[in-house]
């Protein structure tokens, strides 16, 4: 399987191999469903938190007599029927986190990166490294590559975060720099574009397949 190499110009400067079992794959979209609902599910802080009528302040007298003011019977204002009183069933600090099996989260990302394959929303590019740590300088690459920032969402995967072109790239909106090895299916799946520079595609093949089978199509 080919797919058009890019120069930083945005010209094409030729054909790259990229391996089917990667970017071919069949989709699974309840797969993807359940991984990306365990991503977002482990992101929480689960701090929320609420008072029961036991923990409010005040209350701690009647606020009227039991019989013969014609009002309904009230033993405390911190009842959740009172403004101010306590809440029932309020949300409580938990923890969120849960595991899925690696083999599950394998398959997730094979499918994020077929659909994105299938919808030629991935590209590939040279790599390149910038004369100095500007944002203009990766502003005017990604120009190039038209890519429609910021209306778009773009991610950027690499082999290595160089600390030049993690500066430059800071301050542009909507696009997110990372190593290939640690991307996931939930920010393939709501990014708009995705690139794959070279070396970030072999680390790729390098997580899946194995340093014997990094150079393999």
């Amino acid at each position: 399987m080919k797919a058009n190499l890019l120069s930083i110009t945005g010209e094409v400067k030729g054909e790259i191999e990229v391996p089917e079992t990667i970017f071919n794959t069949v989709v699974n979209e309840g797969l993807l469903w359940e991984v990306c609902r365990n991503y977002l599910a482990n992101q929480r802080q689960g701090t929320a938190s609420t008072k029961t009528r036991g923990e409010v302040r005040g209350g701690g007298r009647k606020p009227w007599a039991q019989k013969h003011t014609g009002r309904a019977r009230h033993g405390s204002r911190r009842s959740p029927l009172w403004v101010g009183g306590g809440k029932v069933f309020g949300p409580k600090p938990r923890d969120y986190h849960y595991r899925l099996p690696k083999a599950k989260k394998r398959k997730a990302l094979l499918s994020a990166l077929s659909f994105k394959m299938q919808k030629n929303e991935i590209l590939f590019l040279e790599d390149f490294s910038l004369p100095q740590p500007k944002t203009r300088e990766i502003a005017n690459i990604l120009k190039n590559l038209s890519l429609g920032l910021p209306r778009l969402t773009c991610l950027l995967l690499l082999a290595d975060l160089v600390r030049d072109l993690k500066l430059a790239s800071r301050n542009i909106k909507n696009l997110e720099v990372k190593l290939a090895k640690d991307v996931n299916p939930y920010e393939v799946l709501v990014s708009d574009r995705i690139i794959f520079t070279q070396s970030g595609l072999q680390q790729l093949i390098q997580k899946f397949f194995g340093k014997e089978d990094s150079n393999k199509g």
